[in-house]
């Protein structure tokens, strides 16, 4: 099997594609370099809040293809800036590691950016 890119190699990446296609994307808060879960919200804009996508469990990934097999779901919805301020709090109390990306004006799924689980 391949081994894992970086939490950090992968954000960047992220990042660099988002404003790539015309988003705006930022790190609002650093991870593990190494290994730090991902958030990624994105902003649906119009004050409707985030789409929040996390790591999908492993049992949700394709293990069999040798390669990276990091993959996102969509976790929930969040109404305004107090809820993903709210969620980032409760997150850094459970793991202080995590990174979290902000995207604004991703006019495209975030199928289209971000690696998704079937049926996501």
């Amino acid at each position: 099997m391949a081994p894992r890119v970086t939490s950090e190699l992968f954000v960047a990446a992220l990042v660099r594609n988002a404003r790539a296609g015309g988003g705006f994307a930022y790190v609002t808060r650093r991870g593990n370099a190494q290994a730090g879960a991902i958030f990624v919200a994105f902003y649906a804009g119009g004050g409707s809040g985030y789409d929040l996508y996390q790591a999908a469990p492993p049992a949700l990934s394709d293990e069999d293809t040798g390669r990276d097999t990091r993959r996102f779901h969509h976790a929930r919805t969040l109404s305004d800036d107090a809820e993903l301020r709210a969620m980032i709090d409760s997150e850094a109390r459970f793991d202080p590691d995590f990174w979290l990306i902000e995207i604004e004006n991703w006019n495209a799924d975030a199928g289209e950016l971000l690696p998704l689980v079937e049926g996501d």
